[in-house]
């Protein structure tokens, strides 16, 4: 569906250049999936920065040529054929009914847990799945899909609704606002739960900040097991990406070389020169150095631990010198008389085993 609505986008960019005299070309999109709504409910729903206009090479550099604004009804065109294509999509698929009645919420693979698909379909519907409040709404504190005949309905300036699908393009960056473009950005790409929103209220509960409601509600009052819940309910899906790229910013665009600057690798003050006038096959070693140049995928592991879990090996806790590997010791008896000298535990951490409402500890060594 992620595609259907950036075609749709493409297409409609794609006939305002024509009536410019303008084309062929390629817009650029980069698309956001976000999964959770401002209550940490099930609500998919994208944030796209889409390129306002259309790229063309001419001879050999790309052109950029500028779309005007949006218009209102231009808008609920985008939408009414997002909703046409979705929804028969989804009737091929065999998520939807012919009468647009029924929508299979749960995901058709049947490798997926039955539990799962039990939390995606309550947390969509703002529901307990499990525990004893299983079937009821979320509490909250302070206060489908239509027929395909419906009218596309303006909401506002660049803003357009049809058939339960709604689309917001009212938000537009110009070329010389980077820090409006970053917070956009930053705005797009964020994450589904915010921890300055989180609090406890006196009896353990966690209470999570509303960004607004049209009840007048401010928290949403969750148990343990329920916040659990609600976490596990918006997890992405194994092997699916959640940030995209389209158009002339996708990998395998030939525009793309020419309109994203590369990052320049330094190869450092020993990098060898080679005379134009020297072919190539004539320095052997040459072709090593290209190599070089190429950016590395690879990641190192102290930069997953520092990315993850703040914890920067590199850096000594007590000097705050950089650290350097000296030596890997794998031999267990080696190992043991480090730590035996630095006065440490020879075996691993004891685990904690639940005993009725206390802990045992027991060690495994």
């Amino acid at each position: 569906m992620n595609r259907i609505l950036c075609d749709e986008i493409k297409n409609y960019l794609r006939k305002k250049a024509r009536k410019l005299g303008i084309k062929g070309g390629e817009t650029g999109i980069v698309s956001h999936l976000q999964r959770a709504g401002s209550a940490l409910n099930l609500n998919l729903h994208f944030h796209l920065l889409v390129i306002d206009g259309i790229y063309k090479v001419d001879e050999g550099q790309p052109v950029f040529y500028r779309i005007p604004g949006i218009q209102e009804h231009e808008v609920a065109r985008v939408v009414d054929g997002v909703s046409r294509r979705v929804v028969k999509y989804l009737r091929k698929s065999g998520k939807l009914s012919p009468h647009g009645e029924e929508v299979c919420i749960a995901d058709q693979s049947a490798a997926e847990d039955l539990t799962l698909s039990q939390l995606k379909g309550a947390s969509i519907s703002s529901r307990i799945a499990l525990g004893p409040r299983s079937g009821l709404k979320v509490r909250r504190i302070g206060g489908s899909f239509g027929y395909e005949e419906e009218i596309p309905k303006n909401q506002g300036y660049g803003c357009a609704s049809k058939n339960g699908f709604s689309i917001h393009a009212a938000t537009s960056i110009k070329a010389h606002e980077r820090d409006r473009l970053e917070q956009l950005l930053r705005y797009l790409g964020r994450g589904p739960v915010a921890h300055d929103k989180i609090s406890l209220d006196q009896h353990g509960n966690i209470l999570y900040e509303l960004k607004k409601s049209f009840d007048g509600a401010t928290h949403v009052l969750l148990s343990p097991l329920e916040f659990i819940e609600k976490l596990a309910a918006i997890i992405p899906p194994p092997y699916r990406h959640q940030v995209n790229y389209y158009g002339c910013l996708s990998s395998h665009s030939k525009l793309r070389p020419l309109i994203v600057p590369r990052q320049e690798i330094d190869a450092g003050p020993a990098e060898k020169k080679r005379s134009p006038d020297v072919p190539l096959e004539e320095l052997p070693g040459d072709h090593l150095e290209e190599e070089a140049k190429k950016p590395s995928r690879y990641i190192p592991w102290a930069e997953l631990l520092k990315r993850t879990f703040g914890i920067d090996l590199t850096v000594c806790p007590h000097c705050g010198g950089h650290v350097q590997v000296i030596a890997a010791i794998i031999r267990k008896e080696a190992i043991q008389e480090v730590l035996v000298h630095m006065n440490l535990p020879t075996g691993p951490p004891a685990t904690k085993k639940r005993s009725g409402t206390e802990f045992m500890y027991e060690s495994t060594a």
